[in-house]
């Protein structure tokens, strides 16, 4: 069987591309299918008539979406990785040029556009099967689709970190932010959170003191310019070394609330981190507060939180870490998510 994976070039970075080299992994390495990568900007007709089965990641541009229903022969799926008008309007509000407001505008609406075809026509009409990396991503979208989480591979996972490059007295927090779910939206937030954590270090009289990691690659000018004039922030934007210098982290702090986990959580977990965030609704969420991670509903509450944790961090670090490996690295595994995959390709199979 030939499954067509279509949706950004190799060559790009970041989560979405991320998450089809997993899919092309399970695809080829662990269901055994032949698996071929399409650029979407460059996908030819020709190219996706040999296909079996076409697997969409995220909705189309226009000309790809009309060699998509010009297509008539392979099956096909959708699978939805993040929000889309949602993150649009990010795009927007973050501009900070007339002309990249204008540019921005434009954009959102071309994907207003694509998005409106896609649930008018091709979800109902032209895909088989709508799928979503969240439960959150679906309910944002407005679509019932199937939720099947990204997977992750833990190689090396482990305590081990090199410290060497700064104090005793520090303590350093990595958080990972991108468009993706509106993520970068959480920067300001994160900040007033280590600058609140080190003054209550401070009148606790903890000879301690904080700082926070910012990687990603979505970052507006004007969000670097603030951070970079803040001693205990530091914006170190898209690295090849990330999960290196990830591996260095005491802890990994994500500002957002929807309950499900993205790639670079995953990692952290991967890599010996273990991970605070926030929440509504502590019931929904893959960590549990205390067992496998760290939840808080407010901002008063993180840092109480992590006070306590900067406090005992070593005996926390082991246990949150040990204890996410064994739940939510154990139903994030590979062979776990493929196992979903598969029941799909069955069932499309199947189908008349």
């Amino acid at each position: 069987m030939r499954i067509c994976l279509i949706g950004p070039s190799p060559k790009e970075k970041g989560g979405l591309a991320k998450s089809m080299l997993y899919l092309a992994y399970i695809y080829k390495k662990i269901l055994g299918y032949n698996v071929v990568w399409l650029d979407s900007n460059n996908a030819r007709l020709s190219d996706l008539s040999k296909c079996d089965i076409i697997h969409s990641q995220g909705p189309l541009r226009f000309l790809a979406i009309v060699k998509l229903i010009l297509s008539m022969k392979p099956r096909k799926i959708l699978t939805l990785h993040g929000w889309v008008l949602d993150e649009a309007k990010i795009l927007v509000l973050s501009s900070h040029t007339t002309k990249e407001r204008l540019r921005n505008l434009l954009i959102y609406m071309c994907i207003a556009i694509r998005w409106i075809v896609n649930k008018l026509i091709l979800i109902p009409f032209i895909y088989d099967y709508v799928t979503a990396v969240s439960h959150i991503t679906a309910k944002k979208n407005g679509v019932n689709a199937l939720v099947i989480p990204n997977p992750t591979i833990c190689r090396g996972f482990g305590f081990s970190r090199d410290h060497s490059n700064r104090t005793p007295k520090e303590v350093l927090l990595a958080t990972y932010v991108s468009i993706g779910g509106g993520k970068v939206l959480s920067i300001l937030r994160l900040i007033k959170i280590v600058k609140l954590l080190n003054k209550k270090l401070e009148s606790l009289s903890i000879d301690k003191h904080v700082i926070l990691h910012i990687y990603g690659k979505d970052i507006s000018p004007n969000i670097i310019k603030v951070t970079s004039r803040i001693p205990y922030v530091k914006f170190l934007g898209y690295v090849g070394d990330y999960l290196d210098r990830l591996r260095e982290a005491d802890l990994f702090l994500a500002g957002y609330t929807f309950p499900e986990l993205g790639h670079a959580i995953l990692e952290a977990m991967c890599v010996g981190v273990p991970i605070a965030k926030f929440t509504e609704e502590p019931k929904l969420e893959e960590l549990k507060d205390g067992s496998n991670g760290i939840l808080a509903s407010s901002d008063e509450e993180m840092v109480e939180k992590l006070v306590k944790y900067v406090l005992n961090m070593n005996k926390e670090k082991e246990k949150l870490v040990i204890n996410a490996r064994d739940t939510i690295l154990k139903t994030r595994n590979i062979y776990c998510v493929a196992v979903m995959w598969k029941t799909i390709i069955r069932a499309i199979g199947r189908s008349p």
